[in-house]
């Protein structure tokens, strides 16, 4: 345990041992046995512990929490959400028909089926509408 290390533990948990890390614990606990200058430095911690421990905030007063409240943004009435969200539904509609509506313009064409021997060409989507056994 260096010094500067047990500086470092006891400003950032102060001066009693069961706050300290646990890994560290025992090794400060000894450094400090051993050290005057560590001893020195738990008891003015432990003195800022015990001012720390004993400040008690005032509760607030009316006049902060009555100006707290007014501040406060006033609740919306069930209706006004329930109008905002169709609004949200009627934007997402309108998108999707207008998506829908430039799919058709700028679509590509449907190309030729009929190849240049005039049998058509059949996908398995279209082999219901033929009799097969006329193609050869």
């Amino acid at each position: 345990m260096t010094p500067e290390r047990f500086r470092e533990i006891v400003e950032a948990y102060g001066a009693a041992p069961r706050r300290w890390p646990e890994t560290e614990r025992a090794a400060a606990e000894a450094f400090a046995r051993g050290n005057a200058e560590a001893r020195h430095m738990l008891a003015r911690e432990a003195d800022l512990d015990r001012r720390l421990g004993a400040y008690r905030i005032a509760p607030p007063g009316s006049a902060l929490t009555g100006a707290v409240v007014a501040a406060a943004p006033s609740r919306r009435s069930s209706w006004t959400s329930v109008l905002q969200g169709l609004g949200i539904v009627g934007a997402g509609l309108a998108g999707a028909v207008a998506g829908a509506f430039l799919m058709a313009i700028y679509a590509p064409s449907v190309p030729n089926l009929i190849d240049d021997d005039d049998r058509p060409i059949l996908t398995s989507f279209d082999a219901g509408d033929f009799d097969l056994g006329e193609i050869q």
